[in-house]
């Protein structure tokens, strides 16, 4: 796979502030329903699935937070996603667009919070039919 073929930093950069920020809301959230935290791992896949969804990628500005590559995505779901949104990137690029993608995902939860405090997770998620009672 071509992201197994990353040279050089492994490490993907996402904006402090507004990481932070979408962080704290979530898990916030959670803890008003009695629910665990969040992972700064687990927010990280959110948002990038967050990011292929909207088709929106972003640079991070500065100062930025590092995050592992390899704690990230473990399944490898959103790299398969991204691998085939981006056949023919190399894969420099495709860690390009991985960390667009995150920076991408965080601003739309960000941006969500800002508006209406909250994020809108559920717009995400498909609800399944559910199927009538015989």
């Amino acid at each position: 796979m071509k992201f197994d073929e990353i040279s050089g930093a492994q490490t993907l950069q996402v904006t402090t502030e507004k990481f932070e920020r979408v962080s704290k809301s979530i898990n916030e959230t959670l803890e008003n329903n009695d629910t665990e935290s969040v992972e700064n791992t687990q927010i990280a896949n959110l948002a990038i699935a967050v990011g292929i969804k909207e088709s929106r990628q972003n640079q991070p500005d500065s100062p930025s937070k590092p995050l592992k590559i390899e704690s990230l995505d473990q399944d490898r779901v959103l790299r398969i996603l991204i691998e085939r949104r981006h056949s023919d990137a190399t894969p420099e690029e495709l860690k390009d667009h991985i960390q667009r993608y995150l920076e991408g995902g965080i601003r739309t939860m960000y941006e969500d919070i800002e508006k209406q405090n909250y994020f809108e997770y559920h717009q995400y998620i498909e609800r399944p039919e559910v199927a009538p009672e015989e």
